[in-house]
C-alpha cells in the first residue's frame, strides 16, 4: 500500500490521516465530522514523505485514490517532457497510475513531543 505524504497520528494502534493540528491536539476525520484529539491521547504522531520513481523523473505522492495517486515534482525535464501542470517557482503536478511508479520510499519521522523529548 503506498500512503500518500502529511501527517498521521497513531490512536489505539490505528493510522489515521489528520485533518487539521494544532500546537498541542489533531483533529481526525469520523463519521459525525472532525474530532479533537491532545495529543497526550495519541501513541505516536508521525510524518510520511513518499517519493517515487515516474517516467523516469522524481515525484512526491501528495494523494492516493483506488490504484491512482497525485504527486508534485521540482523535476523540470520530466514536466516538460510529460507536459504537467505548474511552473518553475511552485514546481509541477499530475496524476498516475500506482502501476507506474518504480522505487517508491516512505520516509516515516516521529513528531510527536513526547518521542522528541525521550
Amino acid at each position: 500500500m503506498i500512503r500518500p505524504s502529511g501527517l498521521y497520528a497513531v490512536l489505539r494502534g490505528e493510522e489515521i490521516h489528520v485533518h487539521s493540528h494544532g500546537r498541542d491536539y489533531v483533529t481526525l476525520p469520523a463519521p459525525s465530522g472532525p474530532v479533537r484529539h491532545e495529543l497526550d491521547e495519541l501513541d505516536d504522531f508521525v510524518s510520511i514523505k513518499t517519493f517515487a520513481t515516474w517516467r523516469g523523473g522524481q515525484v512526491a505522492i501528495s494523494a492516493v485514490s483506488g490504484d491512482e495517486c497525485g504527486f508534485f515534482t521540482n523535476d523540470q525535464a520530466l514536466a516538460e517532457r510529460e507536459r504537467l501542470a505548474g511552473d518553475t517557482y511552485n514546481g509541477w503536478h499530475g496524476s498516475a497510475a500506482l502501476s507506474e511508479l518504480t522505487d517508491v520510499d516512505e520516509r516515516v519521522t516521529s513528531i510527536h513531543p513526547r518521542r522528541r523529548e525521550a
